[in-house]
């Protein structure tokens, strides 16, 4: 493999991974809009005045699904998400002029490195949006054995939301 090829394909990886945050995210921010108010009682008045003039969700940015979750600071990490989303706009707006203009391979291991890094940061967001729509589940069941399978395979990341609230860090 040359060395433009494994960068594209690091390019690949870490646009798939940016595209699973942005997935969690709009589900998560989805199950709010829908049950909050009546169900969880945890997002602001804010949040859900905000977000009901959106209307149509699928159909912002990142940047405004992460607007509408840092209405409610108790819930998220801002520095984080303010951290992930200057990354992923890195990736998506700048990453050619940037990290591509030669190919030498100072700069395509600069720009791989770049690219591990933000699928580092995008698992570990993944697994935060994970943990809180878990504890979200939580409320509908008895206890922890009695959620959907799927769900279930989701424990560890309810710890690590739940670690990352305490620290207010997501990222090593």
């Amino acid at each position: 493999m040359t060395d433009k090829e494994f960068l594209y394909s690091r390019i690949g990886m870490a646009l798939i991974s940016v595209q699973r945050v942005e997935y969690a995210t709009r589900e998560l921010v989805n199950h709010l809009l829908e049950f909050d108010k009546n169900v969880y009682g945890i997002t602001s008045d804010a949040f859900l005045s905000y977000s009901s003039k959106g209307k149509i969700l699928r159909k912002q940015t990142l940047g405004q699904v992460f607007k509408l979750l840092k209405l409610n600071p108790r819930w998220v990490i801002e520095d984080e998400l303010n951290f992930y989303l200057q990354k992923r706009n890195q990736l998506v707006h700048e990453f050619f002029e940037k990290y591509m203009t030669t190919y030498s391979q100072e700069q395509v291991k600069t720009a791989a490195d770049f690219c591990y890094n933000l699928g580092k940061a995008s698992d570990q967001l993944e697994s935060f949006f994970r943990g809180f729509i878990f504890f979200l589940s939580m409320r509908h069941v008895k206890d922890r054995f009695h959620l959907d399978d799927e769900i279930k395979k989701w424990e560890n990341d309810f710890e690590f939301f739940i670690a990352s609230l305490k620290k207010k860090s997501l990222f090593d």
